[in-house]
C-alpha cells in the first residue's frame, strides 16, 4: 500500500475515532443539525485550505490569507451596500481573491523574496486596507454593517436538504482541486517543485509560473470562502479571517500535507480541516475553556508534524531496502 494512502487512512481512522468517542459522551453530536452546522463551520477553513494546499505542496507558504479574507470581506459588503447582484459579488471576490494572490507572487516570484517574509508583510498590507475600506460612523468610528436583508448575496447563506451552500461548494471544490492536483501537467510540476525546485527546473518546469498559479488559486479559493461566510454571517466582521492563515495550515499538516512540499492533496487539507472542526464541536459540548482549545490545537500540529517526519524518514528507509 502507498505512504500516501496510509497516512491518509491514519487521519480518517483519528477523525472516525473521534466521531465515536463524541457520540458517546453527547446525546446530540449525532443529531443532524449539529452535523450540517459541524460541515457548514468546517467548509470556510476548509476552502481555504485546500487554496493553502496548492502553495504548501508546490514547496510555499502563504501568511496572507487571514488579511486576504479581512479585505475580500469588507469590499464584497460594500458591493452588496451598492445593490450589486449576488453572483456578480461572488465572481467579484473571488477575481480579488486571485488579485491578492498575483501580487503575492509577484513578490516571491519577480521580486525574490522569501515565501514567508512576503506574504507576512503584504498580510498586513491587506489587514491594513481593510481598515481603510471599513464602514464608519458619522464620528469616524469604525462600525460594522450588515448585508442588506434586501441583497441576493443572502441567497447564498440556504441550503438544500439542510445542507448548507457553502459545505456543498466545499465539496466540489476540493473534488475539482484533487482533479486538477492529480490529473494534470499543473499538477504533476507542482509535485517537482515541492519535492525538488532545481530538479524540476532543470528538467524544463517553469517553478515562477507554477508557483503564481498556486498562489492565484490560493486566493480564489479564500476569496470564495470569505463571501460564501459573509453571507452566512450577515456581515463581514474585520476579524473575519484572524488566524485563519495558521488554522488553514495546520489543517493541512493534520490531514497530511507536508510542510516543504511534495507530498499531499486537497483532500488531506478536506479531512483536516473537517478533523480541526469536529475537535471543537465536540469539545464545546464538554464546555471546556477556549484556553484549552488553542492548547489542543498546538499540541496536535507539532504530533502531526513530529509524526510525518518519523513515517516519511521510515518510508524513506523501507524504499531503500527494497531497491538494495
Amino acid at each position: 500500500m502507498a505512504s500516501k494512502t496510509i497516512r491518509r487512512m491514519i487521519s480518517i481512522g483519528l477523525l472516525l475515532i473521534m466521531v465515536i468517542i463524541f457520540s458517546i459522551s453527547s446525546d446530540v453530536f449525532l443529531n443532524f443539525g449539529n452535523i450540517a452546522n459541524l460541515l457548514k463551520d468546517s467548509a470556510y477553513l476548509g476552502l481555504i485550505a485546500i487554496g493553502m494546499a496548492f502553495v504548501i505542496i508546490g514547496g510555499g507558504v502563504d501568511l496572507s490569507a487571514g488579511g486576504m479574507a479581512c479585505l475580500v470581506g469588507i469590499l464584497c459588503v460594500r458591493m452588496s451596500t451598492m445593490g450589486l447582484n449576488g453572483f456578480l459579488i461572488v465572481l467579484a471576490g473571488v477575481i480579488l481573491g486571485m488579485l491578492c494572490g498575483f501580487i503575492n507572487a509577484l513578490f516571491v516570484t519577480r521580486v525574490k523574496l522569501t515565501e514567508f517574509v512576503a506574504t507576512l508583510a503584504l498580510g498586513f498590507v491587506y489587514s491594513g486596507l481593510t481598515l481603510i475600506f471599513a464602514f464608519r460612523d458619522d464620528r469616524g468610528t469604525i462600525t460594522s454593517v450588515a448585508i442588506p436583508k434586501w441583497s441576493s448575496l443572502r441567497a447564498f447563506a440556504g441550503n438544500v436538504g439542510g445542507i448548507f451552500y457553502i459545505t456543498i461548494v466545499w465539496i466540489v471544490v476540493a473534488v475539482i482541486a484533487y482533479i486538477v492536483l492529480t490529473r494534470t501537467t499543473f499538477g504533476l510540476h507542482t509535485y517537482s517543485i515541492g519535492s525538488h525546485a532545481k530538479s524540476a527546473q532543470m528538467s524544463g518546469v517553469n517553478n515562477d509560473r507554477i508557483k503564481m498559479l498556486g498562489y492565484i488559486i490560493c486566493g480564489a479559493c479564500v476569496g470564495l470562502a470569505v463571501v460564501l461566510q459573509a453571507s452566512l454571517l450577515g456581515s463581514s466582521p474585520l476579524n473575519i479571517g484572524s488566524g485563519y492563515e495558521f488554522q488553514a495550515i495546520a489543517a493541512c499538516v493534520v490531514g497530511g500535507v507536508v510542510l516543504g512540499g511534495g507530498k499531499g492533496d486537497p483532500i488531506s487539507a478536506l479531512v483536516g480541516a473537517l478533523f480541526f472542526k469536529t475537535l471543537m464541536n465536540g469539545l464545546y459540548k464538554f464546555g471546556l475553556a477556549t484556553s484549552w482549545e488553542y492548547i489542543l490545537q498546538g499540541g496536535i500540529i507539532v504530533v502531526a508534524t513530529v509524526f510525518d517526519a518519523v513515517f516519511n524518514r521510515a518510508t524513506s528507509k523501507r524504499l531503500l531496502a527494497r531497491a538494495q
